[in-house]
């Protein structure tokens, strides 16, 4: 039996979409998705589900936190304002993860999923060198 990788990616997104529970990925539904995955398809297609299923779930996690990286220390309600505020950005509840990185130099630097909003000291700087350089 053969299945083509489109869908390959359709069936692993939508067991992705089965693991979810209140909008975020829930352990209790992933660990059911996998027992009923296991049952459901030979081992040659279900290594290659597991695969797009790993990578939509790890997709769905860190969309789910927002890392903001400071330098020094984050302000008392920073780090759950800024949750707030991508909350409403992404439609969706986005739990704040703080985390000191003294490289940054001042400023924050957040990334929720594949995007980062940079407002570092650090950022700026390295901006401002690639501009001289062009």
């Amino acid at each position: 039996m053969t299945i083509s990788t489109k869908k390959l990616k359709a069936i692993a997104g939508q067991l992705a979409t089965l693991s979810m529970e209140d909008g975020k990925i829930s352990e209790t539904r992933v660990r059911l998705v996998l027992a009923e995955l296991e049952k459901a398809f030979p081992r040659q297609i279900l290594r290659a589900v597991l695969k797009f299923f790993y990578a939509d779930v790890a997709r769905e996690l860190r969309f789910s936190e927002a890392r903001i990286e400071f330098a020094g220390t984050l302000p008392t309600g920073t780090a759950s304002a800024l949750a707030t505020h991508f909350s409403a950005i992404y439609n969706r509840a986005i739990e704040p993860v703080p985390a000191a990185n003294p490289e940054i130099l001042g400023g924050l630097r957040v990334r929720v999923g594949d995007d980062v909003y940079d407002a570092s000291l650090a950022g700026t700087l390295a901006k401002l060198r690639a501009e001289l350089a062009a």
